[in-house]
């Protein structure tokens, strides 16, 4: 693939012209350089490893979950100030500390914002048509991937009568460095996102070359988890039922080499049917193999001869339980869209409209690829309220270390069924996380609140 590196003069100009430092960080090894061409969009987009499908904003949301916790000494000698004080959501997150998951975000929808900007003025010939559009999706994917993973940490969970009035994300839609921002409605934020898949899927190809590039079912199934978080349930199951039609192949971890440090293939999805979108974060020392501890209470929702148990977690030096099953085949977690996840949103739609049969077979296909063989006994004869528990709970198990969790559980601490606290304990400290709780929503970087008068999200 070519590489098209962006001019740094033009990068200096955006820093000092935009939300300041903060907004943008962009490296300072960049090179001079600009794109012109439908092939220079395209790789532009295509830098993958290095911008679009790395660094995802998921990391205060997977730091401040419920997925694991880490013990007091290597907290108290954690190197990231802003992590630190994620781990316990703390009033003051940051203290002036750089924003990873902000900035990196921002940064891809300026990638993505400076492919559309030029590929509006490129008109294709009949022969450049299909890389036009290939440009053109691929990059009204990323600005709504990124716009949602950044609503799911700096904005409320969205609420359908109140959206246009509660604070979304600065909504940039152009490179001019020279508009002010604001921060957009809620409502505002997604619609812009849902405006952006619904043109994308128009032009993307149903399945894509390499899994790091966007597609038409990569559309389909970002839609039916933004559904899914909008409480949309009738529209995020058409979009999942779309996604599974084109793309419905589960894995038999009964296949898996589970001796492997790593069960599952490396090469960025590329031998990994479920992968539909990959995309990951690097591993953090909070993610590591010595330093994460599995909450025991995930643990214990695994069954007997779940093949999960062992295909993701292992038993680290210190005795330590540690993920280890993240679709990337290494300890980066795997944070992009899969059919797996799909699936489960397809049955919960299901379960939340009372197709018990449809929920319990999406869940018995889903479990017979899970278990050792012989061992998965179906699911049959269960009420409403006990299949979309179960359906939850399999979510829990399935999507753990996926980033998704603390998307869930903003969403589902609405429901007093399902509404949970979360706390932790260092030297003798209690440190709570209550439903409905401010510190759901992490304020926006200090420098950007400074340099442009935006309204900060109250703690």
């Amino acid at each position: 693939m070519r590489t098209i590196i962006i001019g740094a003069m033009g990068m200096l100009a955006l820093l000092s012209q935009s939300c300041g430092h903060e907004f943008l960080e962009v490296k300072s090894d960049i090179s001079i350089g600009s794109p012109s061409t439908i092939a220079d969009y395209q790789a532009l987009l295509d830098n993958g490893n290095s911008v679009m499908n790395n660094n995802a904003s998921f990391v205060l949301g997977m730091i401040g979950g419920e997925e694991f916790y880490i013990d007091d000494s290597r907290w108290l000698n954690y190197p990231s100030i802003s992590q630190k004080n994620a781990y316990v959501w703390a009033e003051n997150v940051y203290e002036r500390e750089s924003v990873g998951d902000w900035n990196s975000g921002y940064q891809r929808i300026l990638y993505a914002n400076m492919a559309l900007e030029g590929l509006k003025n490129i008109e294709p010939s009949a022969v450049e048509r299909d890389a036009w559009n290939m440009a053109q999706g691929s990059a009204l994917f990323f600005r709504a991937w990124n716009y949602f993973q950044l609503a799911q940490l700096f904005c409320k969970p969205y609420e359908a009568v109140t959206a246009a009035n509660e604070l979304g994300l600065p909504l940039r839609l152009e490179p001019d460095v020279t508009i002010k921002s604001r921060r957009a409605s809620l409502s505002e934020t997604y619609g812009r996102m849902l405006a952006d898949l619904e043109e994308a899927q128009l032009l993307l190809p149903d399945k894509p070359s390499v899994k790091m590039r966007p597609s038409k079912v990569a559309c389909y199934a970002l839609l039916a988890r933004i559904y899914l978080q909008m409480e949309n349930y009738e529209l995020a199951e058409q979009y999942a039922e779309k996604t599974l039609r084109i793309q419905d192949d589960l894995i038999d971890y009964n296949a898996l080499p589970i001796e492997a440090s790593y069960p599952f293939p490396t090469g960025y999805g590329a031998e990994n049917e479920e992968v539909i979108f990959f995309c990951y974060i690097p591993s953090y020392p909070m993610f590591s193999t010595a330093q994460m501890h599995v909450e025991e209470g995930l643990l214990n929702l695994y069954h007997d001869n779940d093949l999960r148990l062992s295909v993701f977690y292992a038993t680290g030096s210190g005795g330590n339980v540690f993920f280890r099953g993240s679709y990337y085949g290494s300890i980066a977690p795997f944070v992009g869209l899969s059919t797996s996840e799909v699936l489960l949103i397809r049955a919960e739609c299901y379960a939340r409209r009372g197709a018990l049969e449809l929920a319990l077979a999406d869940m018995n296909r889903l479990g017979i690829h899970r278990f050792e063989h012989g061992y998965f006994g179906s699911f049959e004869g269960l009420n409403s309220e006990q299949v979309l528990q179960l359906v939850l709970e399999e979510r829990r198990r399935e999507l753990a270390f996926r980033g998704i969790r603390w998307e869930d559980r903003r969403r589902l601490n609405k429901d007093s069924r399902f509404a949970t606290t979360i706390s932790r304990t260092i030297g003798g400290r209690l440190y709570e996380l209550t439903p409905g709780s401010n510190r759901y929503v992490w304020p926006l970087p200090d420098e950007v609140i400074e340099l442009t008068g935006m309204q900060q999200n109250p703690r």
